[in-house]
């Protein structure tokens, strides 16, 4: 993977990047010196690339006065907004629910496992049966709602990974802003080179299977529970209220940034990440009105959390600031 980002970004820079690399060393380059290469020009290839994507989604209409509506809107009259709302509600206490049950067991109090291990069996825990509610509350109200964009489909896969692509230049640019923002209001200094505590914990042990267990849940089981939770059910909830997709997007993406901030001290992500949070929030939000297909943005939330974790493991740590 570390290979293939390296080679994106060698190409977008172009002719530039080829002068400032001497030919006959470029064999003996490590991947982390190309990339070092390619960050002179990140902010011009993101810019270009940035407006390439706005240009693509107005050429196609999303951008246009009433483009949501002249691609179809998702139906989500036949329920009232508590119905959406509550489904949310029942994937969230299903989620920790399980996992506070789980945390006061007698079985795992007991064992010989440490607090760290015991909290990775929690999460774990909590994603599955969220997970499980999830799909229940999807198969429940789908009967009700069958134009509602609630149909999972393989072909989501590789729609979500195009949407994710045509994304990301924003939300890396977003990220940049956050950065720079923190260097601001914080005397020039630099923000932290991981801001989310799981991505933190697999870069200080790597080695621990533990650890691959909690990011494997972060991939794979938050993604899940949090577009489901946040775009099906919650944004659903704010369209029937608003009749308005993009202000529905935009807060539901609002939400979803600020919530990264509550809970335990030790689990919240900086400040300055909530920027980028709140671009791949929106941009979940745009594919998945845009598709009507569920997949979508649970796979692009997958490969953005999924780009993290190999950009912070692979290639450059300072780069990895924005998995959730």
């Amino acid at each position: 993977m570390g290979l293939i980002v390296a080679g994106v970004l060698g190409f977008f820079a172009g002719p530039a990047l080829a002068q400032a690399v001497d030919s006959s060393g470029v064999s003996q380059m490590r991947v982390e010196d190309i990339v070092a290469q390619a960050q002179t020009y990140k902010l011009w290839i993101l810019l270009i690339s940035t407006l390439l994507v706005l240009a693509l989604l107005f050429a196609g209409g999303l951008l246009t006065p009433g483009g949501f509506a002249k691609a179809g809107l998702r139906d989500v009259s036949p329920m009232p907004a508590v119905v959406w709302l509550f489904s949310g509600m029942v994937v969230l206490l299903a989620m920790s629910s399980a996992g506070a049950v789980v945390s006061g067991s007698g079985w795992l109090q007991q064992s010989s496992l440490d607090d760290s291990q015991r909290q990775v069996i929690v999460t774990l825990v909590g994603f599955a049966f969220g997970v499980v509610a999830g799909l229940g509350m999807l198969f429940i109200l789908k009967r009700s709602a069958p134009d509602a964009g609630m149909r999972l489909s393989w072909l989501d896969v590789p729609v979500g990974f195009g949407c994710f692509m045509l994304a990301y230049p924003v939300v890396e640019l977003m990220s940049m802003a956050g950065a720079g923002l923190h260097r601001q209001f914080s005397e020039g200094m630099d923000p932290p080179r991981i801001a989310h505590p799981i991505l933190q914990r697999l870069v200080d042990n790597s080695s621990d299977p533990w650890a691959w267990a909690l990011v494997g849940g972060a991939v794979i089981g938050a993604p899940f529970v949090e577009e489901l939770v946040y775009r099906v059910f919650l944004q659903g909830a704010l369209i029937k209220i608003t009749k308005s997709p993009w202000i529905s997007i935009i807060t539901g993406g609002l939400i979803f940034a600020l919530m990264h901030r509550v809970g335990a001290p030790e689990a919240r992500v900086p400040w300055h990440a909530l920027l980028p949070i709140f671009a791949i929030g929106v941009a979940c939000g745009v594919g998945y009105e845009r598709t009507k297909r569920v997949g979508v943005p649970i796979t692009m939330h997958m490969c953005f959390n999924l780009l993290n974790v190999l950009l912070a493991l692979l290639i450059a740590p300072e780069v990895a600031t924005t998995g959730v």
